[in-house]
C-alpha cells in the first residue's frame, strides 16, 4: 500500500507547534503589543521540531514493505494518509481529513489528543490509533483497520526502527537558540516519566518510564551524523538525566565514539549536579531545558510537583552559566493557588536567573490528565482550540482572565526587554 505521512501546517498568524505539551501542541500568543509581537515572531524563526512518532511510524510502514512518502499541506493520493492530532489545531485537521476522504484516500489519525477525545476525530476519519502509535502501526498490512484502535506501549524501545528522516525535510528544521548547530534532528532516549505532577499531558499520554540502551541510542546517533551530516541534536525525554549513571555513561560513549555533535536535553534539577555536567559538556551538550513553573514552594506541592531547592537551582544555572551552557527555563502562570503577588514573584525570580530563554505558560488543563479532571468543573470554555497553554481556559479562584493575560504579557515583555538580559544576549552573538 502506499501510506502518506501529512504534516499540516495552518494558515492562522499565529505559531502553532504540534510538538510540545507532550504531542498536544501549543499556540504561542504573548500579547497584543509591538513587543509581544516581536518575541512571537522571534520564537517563531528559531523553532521547528518534526513530531518523532510520525518518523517512526514512516519507518515502520518501510520496514512492512509499504510505500511510504511525507507531505506538508497537499492533498495526497494514498491509500492510507496519517494525521497527527492536536488540540490547538483540531478543526483544520478534521476539515482536510474530510477533503481527504472525499477524494477516495483513508485517513487515521494518531496522537494524545485524538486518544483522549476520539469523538471529535471518529466520523472525519477511518480509523484512529489511541495510544503510542508504532505497535498498531505494526499491525497494518493490506487490510486498512477501522474503527478506534488500541495501541499497547512500546515495552522494549530497542526493538523499534530508527525514525525514517530520509523522506522528512531535515534542512528546514531547528530548535534556536538553544541548539544552534544544523542539519538538527531530535532523538529519543527514553519515554515516560517517573513523576506524577497532575497537570503533565505528556505523563498522561505516555505513562511509564522506559528506556532504550546506550548502545542503541549511540549507533542511532552515529546513523544520523554518517547518513544525514547532522550536526545538532536535541533528546525530547523529558528526564534526560533521570539515571545519572545512564546519562553519563551516554555521554563517554559519544565521546569515545568522537561524535562531533553539539546538543541539548531537558531534565530536572534533581538529576544535575557538577561533575555530571563537565562530562555532558565534553560530549557535546550545549543546552539544558528545566522547568521551575513556580518560585512558591506550597503552590508547587499542591500541583503534585516534586521540585529542587532555590538554591541548588541558582547554583545549577550559574555553574551553566560560566561553561557557556544555554538554560531555557520554564514557568507556569496561574497554578491554582497562584495571586497576583505571587506570580509576580515568580516573574522576578526568572529574572534573577537570567536564563537564555523563559517560557511563561498559562496553566491549562488538558484532557486526560488528573489536573483536568480536578478543574473540570470550573473549564468555562467548550472550545479545545483555546487549550493552547497561552490563553486562561478555566475559572481561577483569585485571577480573573484579564489579570493572567496581562500578568503573562508582562512576564515575557519585562522578561526579554531588559538591560541585563540583552547585554547577555549580544554578548552571546558576539561570542
Amino acid at each position: 500500500m502506499r501510506i502518506t505521512i501529512l504534516n499540516l501546517l495552518s494558515d492562522r498568524r499565529e505559531y502553532i507547534n504540534k510538538d510540545v505539551m507532550g504531542g498536544y501542541g501549543e499556540v504561542t500568543k504573548i500579547g497584543d503589543s509591538f513587543l509581544a509581537k516581536l518575541i512571537e515572531k522571534k520564537k517563531k524563526a528559531g523553532t521547528n521540531l518534526p513530531l518523532l512518532s510520525l518518523a517512526y511510524m514512516a519507518a515502520i510502514f518501510s520496514q512492512n514493505g509499504h510505500e511510504v512518502d511525507f507531505t506538508t499541506n497537499t492533498t495526497p493520493d494514498s491509500d492510507i494518509v496519517i494525521i497527527h492530532s492536536s488540540i490547538v489545531d483540531y478543526r483544520n485537521e478534521i476539515e482536510t481529513a474530510d477533503s481527504i476522504r472525499a477524494n477516495g484516500s483513508k485517513v487515521g489519525f494518531v496522537g494524545p489528543f485524538a486518544s483522549v477525545k476520539p469523538e471529535i476525530y471518529r466520523k472525519h476519519s477511518d480509523f484512529i490509533i489511541k495510544g503510542e502509535p508504532e505497535q498498531a502501526a505494526m499491525k497494518i498490512n493490506e487490510k486498512i483497520p477501522e474503527g478506534i484502535i488500541e495501541s499497547e506501549k512500546i515495552k522494549d524501545l530497542d526493538s523499534l526502527p530508527y525514525p525514517k528522516w530520509e523522506i522528512f525535510p531535515i534542512s528546514e528544521y531547528s530548535y534556536k537558540p538553544l541548539v544552534k548547530r544544523k542539519p538538527f534532528l531530535p532523538v529519543l532516549s527514553s519515554r515516560g516519566c517517573p513523576y506524577v505532577c497532575n497537570y503533565c499531558p505528556y505523563k498522561a499520554h505516555y505513562g511509564n518510564y522506559r528506556q532504550r540502551s546506550i548502545e542503541n541510542i549511540i549507533k542511532e546517533i552515529e546513523h544520523l551524523v554518517g547518513n544525514f551530516g547532522i550536526k545538532g541534536i536535541q533528546f525530547r525525554d523529558p528526564l534526560f538525566t533521570f539515571n545519572k549513571n545512564r546519562s553519563r555513561d551516554i555521554a563517554l560513549s559519544m565521546i569515545e565514539k568522537k561524535l562531533d555533535v553539539q546538543w541539548g536535553c531537558e531534565t530536572h534539577f534533581n538529576f544535575l549536579d557538577k561533575d555530571l555536567i563537565d562530562v555532558l559538556y565534553d560530549a557535546g551538550m550545549r543546552s539544558i531545558n528545566v522547568g521551575i513553573e513556580s518560585s512558591n514552594p506550597k503552590i508547587l506541592k499542591n500541583a503534585t510537583r516534586i521540585t529542587s531547592t532555590i538554591k541548588h537551582q541558582e547554583e545549577m544555572i550559574e555553574y551553566c552559566n560560566k561553561k557557556g551552557i544555554r538554560v531555557a527555563a520554564f514557568y507556569i502562570l496561574g497554578l491554582p493557588n497562584d495571586t497576583e503577588d505571587s506570580i509576580n514573584k515568580t516573574i522576578e525570580y526568572a529574572k534573577k536567573l537570567n536564563t537564555t530563554v523563559a517560557q511563561f505558560f498559562i496553566s491549562t488543563p488538558f484532557p486526560g490528565t488528573e489536573f483536568y479532571e480536578k478543574m473540570k468543573k470550573d473549564v468555562f470554555t467548550d472550545d479545545w482550540e483555546q487549550f493552547n497553554s497561552f490563553t486562561p481556559v478555566f475559572k481561577h479562584k483569585n485571577l480573573s482572565c484579564e489579570q493572567l493575560l496581562k500578568l503573562k504579557e508582562k512576564a515575557f515583555v519585562s522578561y526579554y526587554f531588559r538591560p541585563s538580559y540583552l547585554f547577555k544576549f549580544l554578548s552571546s552573538k558576539l561570542r
